[in-house]
């Protein structure tokens, strides 16, 4: 949400309408532009892993599994990421009959160096790094994007909205909604690499 004040003294919001994923891949993009690597790994960690979330709920979504029963089941695996990571693959097999693209070793112990150990990566680094993100997740949105779950997306983004609506009607009368171009997008083609989101950023 963004909130301000207009010069006739109105209290207004926007909602965005971005799912948490796209929102942290523009973070990401503008850590780099501003020279905050470790901030710009991090928000590309979180990108991923906020992906891989929102592919289970449109999963779920699609096979017609209500709202409060996968938050039930989201519970038992909200603060353990390896859980999570193991219902992304299991879904996904079953979806595509193909293992999804993952990290790999080394961009693992790269994120984690960065994240947990205090790694101060480098501007190549964390392009390298980016990269890996954009590619393991282009996949993802490819097969967000066909037919087969327009209804789920659909359903999500007004469930986001109506979410952000219901936390933000009582402190302002006065809502909209905007929607953000970003790297990592239901709603365009993500770019071949994270030099062109760069690019495409500043053009914005």
């Amino acid at each position: 949400m963004v909130n301000f004040t207009c010069q006739h003294g109105h209290e207004i919001t926007i909602i965005i309408q971005q799912e948490k994923f796209e929102i942290l891949s523009e973070m990401a993009i503008k850590a780099i532009i501003d020279e905050y690597y470790r901030d710009a790994v991090a928000s590309f960690a979180g990108s991923l892993e906020r992906l891989h979330e929102f592919f289970i709920r449109a999963t779920c979504k699609k096979h017609s599994i209500d709202t409060p029963t996968w938050g039930s089941a989201w519970k038992n695996m909200s603060n353990q990421s390896e859980r999570q990571l193991g219902a992304f693959i299991g879904l996904h097999l079953i979806e595509t009959r193909k293992n999804p693209r993952l990290l790999d070793q080394k961009q693992i112990a790269f994120r984690n160096a960065v994240i947990h150990k205090g790694k101060f990566p480098e501007k190549k680094e964390t392009i390298q790094f980016g990269q890996e993100i954009l590619d393991c997740a282009r996949p993802i949105l490819h097969l967000l994007k066909t037919k087969a779950y327009s209804s789920a997306i659909q359903e999500l983004t007004s469930e986001n909205i109506g979410e952000r609506f219901l936390v933000e009607h009582k402190k302002s009368a006065n809502i909209s909604t905007m929607a953000k171009l970003t790297p990592l997008s239901l709603l365009r083609d993500i770019p071949d690499s994270i030099e062109d989101a760069i690019s495409n950023y500043t053009n914005w």
